[in-house]
Order: structure tokens, then sequence, then C-alpha cells
């Protein structure tokens, strides 16, 4: 590779796709049968997946079934900016308070920065709560290039952006209110499906 090239894939400004095999994956399940089928057999470790969501706390329905693997996998889970104070004895039952990590009140830039450090240990599962309108592509692709190196689940949950715009997700998932249904909008391994049943 040219070393112009190199240096700007490097800092994570230009992305180089690459193919891999689905055989040498690794992945989470997802706590639907469905979805899991759709994505391909999960959650994709080394995946940066987006979670749209129409009013918070959609997301509980997929988030639990990832707590609990990270339970079982002995895994940390960080939580960066979530809508709400997240109660290490309200989760006890599911997790060790040691494998909890939480970053509260933290400027979007400071969040941007916390979630990027943890792709990069790949210690764990990470959660970051954000607003679509503070996230942009560039942030976006040095996310996936760090998530690539700590191999890693990691997940940007958000509101429902009014203006798509094409960004570096693995997948990226919209979620409705009554929280039964979702749509795939992006998946890595064909076109979007709509109306999946969680």
């Amino acid at each position: 590779m040219q070393p112009k090239l190199k240096k700007l894939v490097d800092q994570g400004l230009l992305w180089q796709g690459k193919s891999h095999s689905s055989q040498h994956q690794s992945y989470l399940s997802s706590g639907s049968d469905k979805l899991d089928n759709v994505l391909g057999g999960g959650w994709q470790l080394s995946g940066l997946h987006e979670l749209q969501r129409q009013c918070h706390f959609v997301e509980q329905r997929l988030l639990t079934p990832l707590l609990k693997q990270a339970l079982v996998q002995q895994q940390t889970v960080f939580w960066i900016n979530p809508p709400a104070l997240v109660s290490a004895s309200g989760l006890a039952w599911q997790l060790s308070q040691q494998s909890l990590h939480v970053v509260i009140k933290a400027t979007d830039q400071e969040a941007a920065w916390a979630f990027e450090q943890v792709l990069q240990t790949g210690t764990g599962i990470a959660l970051l709560w954000q607003q679509q309108q503070h996230i942009n592509a560039s942030t976006v692709r040095r996310w996936y290039k760090a998530v690539q190196t700590g191999r890693q689940a990691a997940f940007v949950l958000t509101n429902i952006a009014k203006q798509p715009e094409a960004k570096a997700y693995t997948n990226r998932i919209q979620l409705h209110q009554a929280a039964a249904r979702a749509d795939v909008v992006k998946r890595r391994y064909g076109w979007p499906v709509m109306n999946v049943d969680l």
C-alpha cells in the first residue's frame, strides 16, 4: 500500500474493505432466532452495531441477552452515557459489580473518546448512547477500526435518523416503540429486512 494511503487508513480517515468468510466469525445471540438468522448468525464479534430507537429503553429486549452472555463468558460490560443511571444493585442478579463499568455525564466528545479506547482494549461488550447529530462518518470509521483491533462487540444506541447517512456500521437496526419488531436497515450479509419479529 502506498505510504499516503496507509497514513489515511491508520488515521481512520479511509476505510479498507476486506473479505471474510462467515465461517471464521464469532457471534453473540441477539435473543431472537429470527433476528440471528437475518444477521447471519447474530451480533458479530468485531462488529460495530447501531441500534436506532424511537424512544428510550426499547433496546432492553436486545440488551438483556447480551448481559446474560457477558455473565456466562465473564466479560466486562462498559456503559457509556446511558440515558438513565444504571443501578448496579438492580443488575447484580445478572452481572457481578466488578464486570460493570459506567461512564456518565460525559460530553459527546469525551463519550466518543472513551468508547474508542474501550473498543481498542478488547476487554468486553461496549455500549454507547449518543444522539445522531453528534456522530459523524469519520468517527464511526475510527470506532470500526478500533473494534476490529479489539475483536469485541460494540453497540451504538441512537435516535432514528431523519436523513440516513452512510456510516461504517456492521449492522443498523431500527427498534420500534412496541419493541416486538425491528427493521434491519443495514446488514453485512444481504439486503435490508423489515418487520423482523423479536
